[in-house]
């Protein structure tokens, strides 16, 4: 069940916190400023850290354009052009190294909600980690309206990495790995939605061999 909670309360409790104890990641995430009008339970247990190990790389594809995209959409959908797909022969584990950098901007004029644009990775369809939005409220912020004060003229470098094992040391045939970015934006508070500008922007995916993964604590 969704909880409503005024924001100024959540930064006052959380000040409070963070005066007397240090704050837990669970306190910080209820007070993220990407979360300020509700609260969900996470779907899975979160890791404290992930960590992946392979050996060298192998393979290497750089996608990029010159073209610029915009999106108002507050549902993720495909960034046109970037999209591949790796093959992984049978026998063979692999890490999955994805780079997405773009020039961005991210802008609503005439509201001042603490909207963003946000960006994810899908590898073998499912996002690549860290994947923020599988803990809600979550999210990757890749750029933001700053409560509207951003303009049409806020253009800004930005940046992402994403990494997936994918394992077929156990298959028999070439397994197919389809990657692609998609992105959308949010609207809290129900009027326009921000403008979500894209360009410039490169894709670069490299395999490792190998992949072996953990998590581990603090």
């Amino acid at each position: 069940m969704l909880k409503v909670i005024p924001f100024s309360v959540l930064v006052l409790a959380t000040v409070s916190i963070q005066s007397a104890f240090g704050a837990s990641p669970e306190e910080i995430r209820a007070v993220s400023p990407q979360s300020p009008y509700t609260l969900v339970e996470p779907v899975a247990e979160e890791a404290d850290v992930e960590i992946r190990t392979s050996g060298a790389h192998f393979f290497k594809e750089a996608l990029t354009s010159t073209k610029p995209q915009t999106t108002t959409s507050e549902k993720f959908i495909p960034l046109l052009g970037a999209k591949t797909t790796v093959y992984v022969k049978p026998g063979l584990d692999v890490l999955v190294n994805v780079a997405f950098t773009a020039e961005s901007r991210c802008n609503e004029p005439d509201s001042s909600a603490s909207n963003w644009c946000e960006v994810r990775i899908l590898v073998d369809g499912v996002e690549a980690a860290p994947a923020a939005s599988s803990f809600p409220p979550d999210t990757y912020a890749f750029d933001s309206t700053d409560s509207g004060t951003e303009g049409v003229g806020s253009w800004e470098s930005h940046a992402m990495d994403r990494h997936q094992c994918v394992f077929n040391a156990n298959g028999t045939t070439v397994k197919p790995v389809p990657i692609e970015v998609q992105w959308k934006v949010t609207n809290f508070d129900g009027a326009i939605p921000p403008n979500f500008w894209l360009d410039d922007w490169s894709l670069t995916v490299e395999l490792a061999k190998g992949c072996r993964q953990k998590a581990v604590k603090f």
